[in-house]
């Protein structure tokens, strides 16, 4: 069954968290919501 996350803002915190719960398990589905038109690449 495939797992998704939803990760809601995508200042500094979010794009990290993706990063993290991506490295513990890598066939998971990440989306990050964000309200503005950036999104930190900064991990």
């Amino acid at each position: 069954m495939e797992k998704n996350l939803v990760i809601v803002g995508g200042g500094a915190a979010g794009p990290s968290a993706a990063a993290e719960a991506k490295r513990g398990d890598p066939a998971l589905k990440v989306t990050i919501v964000e309200q503005g038109p950036f999104v930190s690449t900064a991990a």
